[in-house]
């Protein structure tokens, strides 16, 4: 399901914004550029931006390691900036061998918090982070 929606993700970045997303750390810049294009997202939208954008960030971690698409419940839940932060949620996460990666987590906090969410630095510091543990 996050493939079809990182796909989709693909084809509205080229046909609405002319950018070329190809999986690729590349890639981030030119889906920085597609995200402030469209401004600030409406809460009412916001959700369905998250799954579309964070599928297609996601797919860039996936595509560099050997992960898996899990649902997992983001721990300190309380940081995740959601109104009802106390109630856990399953979200779709990245399994990197027992390392969980939340790229739809940054996305959302990128769409609503803004710029200062920086997608490039928050994969420069998982990749850091990777590397560290050997994988």
């Amino acid at each position: 399901m996050m493939e079809a929606y990182a796909q989709e993700a693909v084809r509205v970045a080229e046909a609405d914004h002319g950018m070329a997303l190809d999986y690729t750390p590349d890639s981030i810049p030119r889906l920085e550029t597609v995200l402030a294009a469209r401004g600030p997202v409406p809460e009412s939208e916001q959700e369905e931006a998250t799954r579309l954008w964070g599928a297609y960030y996601g797919e860039v971690f996936r595509r560099k390691y050997p992960a898996d698409w899990i649902m997992a419940v983001y721990p300190g839940q309380l940081n995740s900036g959601r109104a009802d932060a106390e109630t856990e949620v399953a979200m779709p996460a990245l399994d990197v061998r027992g390392s969980q990666v939340y790229p739809l987590l940054k996305v959302f906090r990128r769409l609503t918090i803004g710029p200062s969410e920086d997608l490039m630095s928050f994969y420069a510091k998982v990749t850091a982070a990777l590397a560290e543990k050997g994988q």
